[in-house]
């Protein structure tokens, strides 16, 4: 258990990408406890705190420490109060005025618990005038002693009151013989400079002994130690008055927040997206899925579901602004229609939120992700059409159309990335065949709630039609949704992460789906506890697999009848390839796919030898192996 754990916290510490099912426990708290002021000039130290409650152990942490680099620098990280965390934590600072802070332990499985020390920061305060300065916190990733996930996890930070020394920017170097007044402040600065330029003027030499006539003012000047004024060194740093600029620093902070905010009124532009009459448009898509060749018997089960969206529409037209009017487009592509249906009708997944309200005009990032447990062809594309989510919320009923997406697994493509088609409202993902299996992003939709939604909203209900060109494949979906403060209407904006862990630009432990440019603006509510839990928590997963039977089940050859023992090593492997959807576990379904390959390789051998003897033509020969090549 321990080496678990060790490997663990290692991993952590490195910033790698760590799953695992969140815990059974209460959320965790992590606290930056510092002084309410410092002294410019001087250190302080702010302790680390985090509370993982009575039941859990803690076994490991990575935390980010953000801070003003113009009035904090870290001198030091050590490591905290409690015993199983007091080493020293690792830390590295990849910009100036963020700091990476990770530690685990082994020491004990079953401790510490309750409100854990595990670590303390140094700031060096910058000489500089009187300000206010925030320290912010956030704990990137937090495991208890089994290698489980606590979630959620939220996080303070702290600020401190500076006391700044006053700066002595009367640099005035002539004034130096008039008001005795000036001269406590003068001395200090022109003194050192007549010293260098006594060479130059000795009759303005002459002119200090006459000072020294008035030695009841410029008593400090008739010491002689003063041209080696060691006052002189000190007031060297006070030369260095760009801390008047720092003060910028702290006007600069305000801007952010409100520069931010203007885009959260860029929202009342979806107000007049309320001409969503649109949507009744999108009773058009029936006519046009007759003209699809797969999906006919979906539209039959989807006009009822068009019929009931009418009237809530009717009641949420505020709420549904851009995503109604993306989803207008969404008949008119074909693209919906060039892969096979993997499922006879589109799959859905009901899942509840959790008890924290949501406030309004806040928004909820609805977000669903994949994975396709190999072994799979090194080139193929897995897409999701007509989706939907449903819910009522407060007694009215609200349906979001979400756009729909490809996912397209390439051998060329070294990053995954993400990126919205405006031109044909879509979600591109593009993720590369030789990277590690795990969770890749689908699609998403950010909704503005129109008013107060309270907690508990239960029987949320996405749907959507999976399709590959990769018959055989299994496909595993689930989708999440977490609230957000402040959103963008722009797609592309967002930042949204395409994978789990590494493997594109967002080289973080974050989960696929993750609006990395706004994650500063997530808070509890959805299925999510806010802090670092930028998704909120997964809904179950939905196993879908796509059939192989069309490969098997086209005329193979019109020119004659098949050999007796090849029509029968055909009808075995159509049996076999029947079975493949039932297969429950991945080592079942492995050794079910390994015998269909046997199967189909057998299928080729006989194929050839009948050619070879004659018994069918080698236009039959070569149907059959491009029908095997098909299945595989």
């Amino acid at each position: 258990m321990r080496v678990l754990v060790t490997t663990l916290a290692m991993l952590v510490t490195l910033g790698v990408a760590v799953g695992g099912l969140p815990a059974e426990s209460r959320a965790a708290q992590a606290t930056l406890v510092c002084p309410a002021t410092a002294q410019a000039g001087q250190q302080f130290v702010a302790g680390v705190t985090i509370d993982v409650g009575t039941t859990t152990a803690l076994g490991a942490y990575s935390a980010m420490v953000t801070y003003d680099p113009a009035v904090l620098t870290i001198a030091a990280v050590d490591g905290g109060d409690t015993a199983e965390f007091s080493g020293r934590p690792t830390t590295n600072t990849p910009t100036p005025g963020a700091t990476n802070i990770a530690a685990f332990q082994v020491m004990n499985v079953t401790s510490p618990k309750g409100v854990v020390s595990v670590a303390k920061i140094t700031f060096s305060v910058a000489a500089i005038a009187s300000t206010t300065t925030s320290i912010g916190l956030s704990v990137e990733s937090l495991f208890d002693t089994n290698a489980v996930n606590i979630l959620p996890i939220t996080a303070n930070g702290c600020s401190v009151s500076v006391t700044g020394s006053v700066p002595t920017t009367t640099t005035t170097t002539i004034t130096s013989t008039t008001t005795t007044t000036q001269a406590p402040t003068t001395t200090t600065t022109v003194q050192p400079t007549t010293t260098t330029t006594t060479t130059q003027a000795p009759t303005t030499t002459t002119a200090q002994p006459t000072t020294t006539t008035t030695t009841s003012t410029q008593a400090p000047t008739t010491t002689t130690v003063q041209p080696t004024t060691t006052t002189t060194t000190t007031q060297a740093p006070t030369t260095t008055t760009a801390q008047p600029t720092t003060t910028t620093t702290t006007s600069t902070q305000a801007p952010t927040t409100t520069t931010v905010q203007p885009t959260t009124t860029t929202t009342t532009t979806q107000a007049p997206t309320t001409t969503t009459t649109v949507q009744p448009t999108t009773t058009t898509t029936t006519t046009q899925a007759p003209t699809t060749t797969t999906a006919q018997p979906t539209t039959t089960t989807q006009v009822p579901t068009t019929t009931t969206a009418q009237p809530t529409t009717t009641t949420t037209t505020s709420t549904l602004a851009a995503p109604t009017t993306t989803t207008a487009t969404t008949p008119s592509s074909t693209s919906s229609t060039t892969l096979p249906a993997c499922s006879p009708a589109p799959v859905s997944i009901t899942s509840n939120f959790n008890g924290t309200a949501i406030p309004k005009d806040a928004f909820i990032w609805f977000s669903s992700v994949l994975s396709v447990p190999g072994p799979n062809p090194a080139a193929f594309t897995v897409r999701c059409d007509d989706s939907t989510i449903d819910f009522v919320a407060g007694g009215e009923p609200y349906v979001l159309d979400v756009p729909r997406a490809s996912v397209t697994f390439s051998p060329a493509s070294t990053l995954a990335t993400t990126e919205f088609d405006s031109a044909s409202q879509e979600w591109e993902t593009v993720i590369p065949s030789s990277g590690d299996a795990g969770n890749a992003f689908v699609t998403g939709l950010g909704f503005q709630v129109p008013v107060d939604f309270p907690g508990g909203i239960k029987q949320v209900t996405w749907t959507c039609q999976l399709s590959s060109d990769a018959p055989g494949i299994r496909i595993q979906w689930k989708w999440a949704a977490a609230v957000y403060t402040d959103f963008s209407p722009d797609p592309n904006s967002l930042g949204v992460k395409p994978v789990d862990g590494d493997g594109s630009v967002y080289e973080n432990a974050n989960e696929a789906g993750t609006p990395e440019n706004f994650r500063r603006f997530v808070i509890g509510g959805a299925r999510g506890g806010g802090g670092s839990n930028f998704t909120g928590g997964h809904s179950g997963t939905k196993a879908v697999a796509c059939p192989l039977e069309p490969t098997l089940a086209i005329p193979l050859c019109t020119d004659g009848p098949l050999p007796p023992s090849l029509d029968r090593k055909i009808g075995k492997a159509r049996l076999l390839i029947a079975r493949a959807p039932g297969a429950v576990g991945e080592r079942r379904v492995e050794k079910l796919q390994a015998r269909i390959m046997r199967r189909l390789e057998g299928i080729v051998r006989l194929a050839h030898r009948a050619q070879r003897m004659g018994r069918i033509s080698p236009n039959c020969a070569r149907a059959l192996e491009r029908m095997v090549v098909e299945a595989r």
